[in-house]
């Protein structure tokens, strides 16, 4: 049993409570009790270890909704594939990532970068991420390097991986059991790791092949993961096609529900496409900085004011939650001039439990309360001015960063005391990340320093 006291408290219940001196009980894998430190007074809890969170900031842990774990291996590349060539983002898609990154990944790239990551995001709050995995000529097992990676870490994941139709039929078959098999074995022993039917994205994967993934996700119950409308090439390609943009394109074929997860929906139609996913109750995960990066300026107001859930992802390109907060609230207040939208309240909560909605675990994660899940972190509180309940969401978004970050617990599990991990050697690891992404560059003809 773990006794978090004097923390000042961010709930994020239905009521958005913050406790100002409050404490946390923790037994097994969930939180037992928390209120404020009048009502634990005269208490003895023996037996249990007490973490004096006087001046921190206790929040539930962040969730990631999109990620690429593995890409630890394919950062700072000595090459950046934009040399003499036409730059779209499809053109560099074809042309760079799946030729010279996604194609040649094999298992242990996979096993080390998922695992670095990993532990550097929990290290700075995120305790749940969903990832795709990619690496089509790796199968099969790569799912499965990923998943055993994830569950070394000590962190919370739900994982897919990327089927797509792009490299033969047989190669999306092998994609498609490899998310069938991980689901399946991941449910014979329920833990913080769990399975989903991961889809690349519309115009690399045939109909068939969607509508085939669609239904292993009935049939086994566990939801679909999958790219939407990053770039303008998705609803191109499906209107060339099938005379329809690519979101009408698959609610025609059946695809849409409550279980899927759509990354980036960052050029969908704004007018229709909004009512349309949220008919289905379809989530979003939207990533504000690695959209950024690519020049892409994605609008998530049209999909929430039509009551789409929408939560935030890193897609592989950050480690830091706080990061992308701030930059999710700066592009649509720079896009509509309007300093007010999006309220640093409402951004926390697309971090947190908005989430949770997103992989349907709303009342497991996301918030702090009595039978969820004890994802916790601690922030040092180093504000220079008092942090209370007049402020604490400011603070979180405006002014806190991963530094910030002291201790978190996954499952109950302490994953991280002092800014350091308890799980694994840091110091190993980055070493062997480092000889396998020289082992990486050599197979792409890159300089090796």
């Amino acid at each position: 049993m773990i006794l978090i006291k004097n923390a000042l408290i961010v709930t994020q219940d239905q009521d958005h409570t913050v406790i100002r001196n409050g404490y946390i009980q923790v037994d097994g894998d969930h939180i037992s009790a928390l209120g404020p430190m009048e009502e634990l007074r005269d208490q003895e809890i023996p037996g249990a270890e007490v973490i004096d969170a006087n001046d921190q900031i206790a929040i539930p842990g962040f969730v990631c909704c999109h990620n690429h774990l593995y890409s630890a291996i394919v950062r700072s590349l000595p090459y950046s594939g934009y040399d003499d060539v036409d730059f779209s983002f499809v053109s560099w898609m074809e042309r760079f990532w799946f030729d010279k990154l996604e194609n040649k990944v094999n298992n242990d790239d996979v096993y080390i970068g998922t695992l670095i990551n990993c532990m550097e995001q929990v290290k700075r709050g995120i305790t749940t991420t969903a990832d795709t995995v990619e690496g089509p000529n790796a199968l099969p097992g790569t799912l499965f390097a990923a998943g055993k990676a994830a569950q070394e870490s000590g962190m919370r994941a739900v994982l897919s991986f990327e089927t797509t139709g792009r490299i033969s039929e047989e190669n999306a078959r092998l994609g498609l059991e490899e998310n069938i098999n991980f689901v399946e074995a991941m449910r014979k022993n329920p833990g913080r790791i769990e399975g989903r039917i991961g889809v690349h994205t519309t115009y690399t994967c045939s109909t068939e092949l969607i509508q085939a993934a669609r239904r292993e996700a009935d049939r086994l119950g566990c939801g679909l993961q999958m790219h939407l409308c990053d770039d303008r090439w998705h609803s191109f390609d499906t209107t060339l096609r099938f005379g329809k943009r690519a979101v009408k394109y698959l609610e025609d074929i059946g695809f849409l529900g409550p279980d899927v997860l759509f990354a980036h929906a960052s050029y969908i139609d704004p007018l229709q496409d909004p009512e349309i996913l949220a008919k289905y109750d379809c989530k979003i995960s939207h990533q504000a900085v690695s959209n950024a990066i690519f020049g892409f300026w994605p609008n998530m107001v049209p999909l929430i004011r039509a009551g789409v859930t929408v939560a935030l992802g890193i897609d592989g390109m950050t480690q830091s939650m706080f990061e992308i907060m701030r930059a999710a609230q700066m592009i649509h207040r720079i896009r509509y001039e309007n300093l007010e939208l999006l309220s640093d309240s409402e951004v926390f909560n697309m971090a947190t439990m908005n989430g949770a909605r997103c992989l349907q675990k709303e009342k497991e994660i996301g918030s702090l309360e009595v039978g969820k899940k004890a994802d916790i972190v601690l922030l040092d509180n180093t504000s220079p001015v008092p942090v209370f309940e007049g402020n604490v969401y400011n603070f979180l978004v405006s002014v806190a960063d991963s530094s910030h970050v002291d201790t978190v617990l996954v499952d109950g599990q302490v994953v991280v005391r002092h800014k350091k991990h308890q799980l694994v050697d840091e110091a190993a690891m980055r070493e062997e990340c480092r000889e396998r992404a020289k082992d990486f560059w050599k197979r792409n003809g890159w300089p090796i320093p």
